[in-house]
């Protein structure tokens, strides 16, 4: 039973360190991918990729935009 909650905890650990090291990753860009927040103080969106003005998020540029 030890064991097995210690596996847990350090699997928990390692899970936590993993996407703070994504996290991390997704910061140091120039610019947002899809999904990305943006507007004021955050980075632009990537070339393909708008901003939205309604949700404030990268969007995938499409004909009918500006």
């Amino acid at each position: 039973m030890k064991t097995s909650v210690l596996f847990v905890i350090f699997g928990l650990a390692l899970l936590f360190c993993l996407s703070f090291a994504a996290e991390l990753e997704d910061t140091g860009r120039q610019c947002g991918e899809f999904m990305w927040k943006c507007g004021a103080g955050k980075p632009t969106c990537c070339s393909g990729y708008d901003c939205s003005p309604t949700w404030k998020w990268c969007v995938l540029k499409s004909p009918g935009r500006r």
